[in-house]
């Protein structure tokens, strides 16, 4: 494979190692970034401009993914709901519009939001087979958008070109899927990458200025660019081999972020857990906000 850009290497923010860092968010308007430690049910943020990391809030569940509302709250989804997190008062409430019914071993993973503001969020369960990925609008249920997943993860939307794209981890599938902006609804099913080799399952997803996908290889060590039909451009790796994430930040959205766990056992000098970030070429887009 002969790659279509040369990076330097990841360099590692120098955070609290996190046992399963995940969902790295820019906050256009902070010039920060946001991510979440799911088990440890905490959200963390880091400021490059001073160069800090600080625990903005710790919950007592299991947060899988969180999307900025356009009244500047945290939308948090949990394996106890989705609910809205105010970081300055520290004060969440549930959404109970967006209430669905999660098993007991089930919890909301990653999730995204479209061009309209509507919030995408997936479930996964122990038995990894019965997920579901949900559509959440503003005065309106909860609607499946996709069911029988084993572990629904990152997402990306190319609204230019009426296209979404998901992945399931576990069969190491990204998909891609006609998106009406309308209604939200997606139809019409092409697998265009399947995972699983050396390079480990795809995770966390994002996508760049020219349509191309970035998505996280779990057990892989690496993150790979896909093309908009899922051909392998290039590849950074990592010194950990569970990435799991990544996203666009810096003032012009080059500098990508990329999120990773702790291996099990594995000792204090592991750099899993660890966020890296490295410049690249090719950056991304602001997320849509979530309207409430």
């Amino acid at each position: 494979m002969a790659p279509d850009h040369e990076f330097d290497a990841p360099q590692p923010l120098g955070n609290p190692p996190c046992e399963l860092a995940e969902c790295p968010l820019w906050n256009v308007g902070e010039q920060a970034l946001y991510w979440t430690d799911i088990p440890n049910g905490a959200i963390w943020k880091y400021d490059p401009a001073h160069d800090t990391t600080h625990k903005v809030w710790q919950g007592d569940g299991q947060v899988g993914g969180l999307a900025f509302a356009t009244d500047g709250r945290l939308v948090l989804c949990t394996d106890q709901g989705v609910a809205l997190l105010n970081p300055t008062a520290g004060r969440v409430e549930p959404v109970e519009m967006w209430s669905v019914p999660l098993a007991a071993d089930e919890r909301f993973n990653d999730v995204t939001t479209d061009p309209a503001g509507r919030l995408l969020a997936g479930t996964l369960t122990e038995r990894r087979t019965d997920g579901v990925l949900y559509r959440m609008e503003a005065g309106r249920r909860p609607m499946a958008m996709l069911r029988d997943l084993h572990t629904s993860n990152g997402m990306a939307f190319r609204p230019e070109e009426r296209l979404f794209y998901h992945t399931d981890s576990r069969p190491g599938l990204i998909t891609r899927y006609t998106y009406d902006s309308k209604t939200g609804g997606i139809s019409n099913l092409v697998v265009i990458y399947q995972g699983g080799d050396e390079a480990g399952s795809p995770d966390g997803l994002t996508i760049d200025r020219e349509g191309c996908l970035w998505t996280a290889c779990y057990r892989g060590g690496r993150v790979r660019r896909l093309s908009p039909e899922g051909r392998v451009l290039a590849e950074i790796r990592l010194p950990t081999p569970n990435v799991t994430s990544v996203t666009f930040g810096g003032a012009d959205l080059r500098d990508l972020y990329i999120t990773t766990a702790r291996r099990q056992g594995a000792g204090p000098e592991d750099p899993g857990g660890q966020v890296f970030r490295v410049r690249v070429a090719v950056g991304g887009r602001p997320e849509w906000p979530v309207r409430l």
